[in-house]
């Protein structure tokens, strides 16, 4: 559980969704506020619970219509993490960046 075995690449855009739609784990969730105000990439690493856990949320967020306007945005960013765990590769290389 603690094996930080996912390596993810994330937008600033990204980040403020994770930050507002998800329950990020107190580890995360202190990574993403450092770095909120940052336009960068920031890789972080997760271990396979946290990347689980954390999809299941923005999936729950988005099935229960409490996304409002970012539904587009949270519907990519759960494919983008499901396309993580899936193959292991968290880098932005698969969305063409």
């Amino acid at each position: 559980m603690n094996d930080l075995c996912h390596k993810l690449q994330l937008l600033p855009e990204e980040r403020a969704l994770i930050l507002k739609h998800g329950y990020p784990f107190e580890r995360l969730e202190n990574a993403l506020k450092r770095w909120s105000k940052s336009q960068a990439i920031k890789r972080i690493s997760v271990s396979e619970w946290e990347l689980s856990m954390l999809i299941g949320e923005l999936s729950r967020t988005f099935n229960h219509g409490e996304a409002g306007a970012d539904e587009d945005d949270l519907i990519a960013l759960c494919d983008r993490l499901e396309y993580t765990q899936q193959t292991g590769d968290g880098d932005l290389e698969m969305l063409g960046w």
